[in-house]
C-alpha cells in the first residue's frame, strides 16, 4: 500500500523556519555559574562540621560482658577443672539492652539456668548475678542474649538460642565451656 504513494518533496526553506522558531521558543541556555573556589572550600568545611557533630554526638554502644568463675566447695583442694559440688558464679552486663537473659547450658542442649526468673538469679545495678551449684558432670556453658525486642523462649540449644537472638537484632556473648568431672 505504501508502495502506491507517491513521492512527495518537502516545500523549499522549511528547514529555516524550524529553526527559527526553535530560536524564538527556547533562547540558548546561560552557561552555569561556578562558586568561587573559597565559597567551595567554606560549604565542603561546613558539611564535615555537621558530618562530625552527628558522629561524636552519637552514644558508643554498650559492650556485653559476661564473666564467670568457678568456687570450689572444698577449701585448700587444688584440681585443674571444676568438680562436682563447686559454685560457677557468674556476672552479665547487658550492655545497655532493653531485654537480656543469662542462660547456662550443660551439654550445649540442657537448659540449667535461665535468668530472670530462677531464683538463683538476681538483677544487680543492671547486671544479672546468678550462682549455680554444679551438681553433675559435663561441660557447663553461659551465654548472654541481649536485644531491644523481646527475646524468645529457649528454641533447645545454645546455638539455636543465639541463632535466634541475632535474628532479633540481638547481640550474644557465650562463656568459656567449664568442664565438671
Amino acid at each position: 500500500m505504501l508502495v502506491r504513494l507517491p513521492a512527495l518533496a518537502p516545500p523549499a526553506g522549511w528547514e529555516e523556519r524550524v529553526l527559527a522558531r526553535v530560536d524564538r521558543v527556547a533562547p540558548p541556555a546561560a552557561p552555569a555559574r561556578r562558586l568561587p573556589a573559597r565559597w567551595t572550600w567554606a560549604l565542603a568545611a561546613a558539611l564535615l562540621l555537621v558530618a562530625a557533630v552527628v558522629i561524636l554526638r552519637r552514644p558508643p554502644e554498650e559492650r556485653l560482658a559476661l564473666r564467670q568463675e568457678v568456687i570450689p566447695a572444698a577449701s585448700g583442694r587444688r584440681a585443674d577443672s571444676a568438680v562436682v559440688g563447686d559454685r560457677l558464679e557468674l556476672r552479665a552486663s547487658p550492655g545497655g539492652a532493653a531485654h537480656a537473659e543469662l542462660r547456662v547450658y550443660r551439654g550445649e542442649r540442657e537448659l540449667v539456668l535461665r535468668c530472670p526468673g530462677d531464683r538463683r538469679c538476681r538483677a544487680a545495678g543492671g547486671a544479672i548475678e546468678a550462682d549455680l551449684t554444679l551438681t553433675s558432670r559435663g561441660s557447663y556453658r553461659a551465654l548472654l542474649l541481649a536485644a531491644d525486642a523481646p527475646l524468645g523462649a529457649p528454641a533447645g540449644s545454645l546455638d539455636e538460642d543465639a541463632r535466634a537472638a541475632r535474628a532479633l537484632g540481638g547481640r550474644v556473648d557465650v562463656g568459656l565451656a567449664v568442664d565438671v568431672e
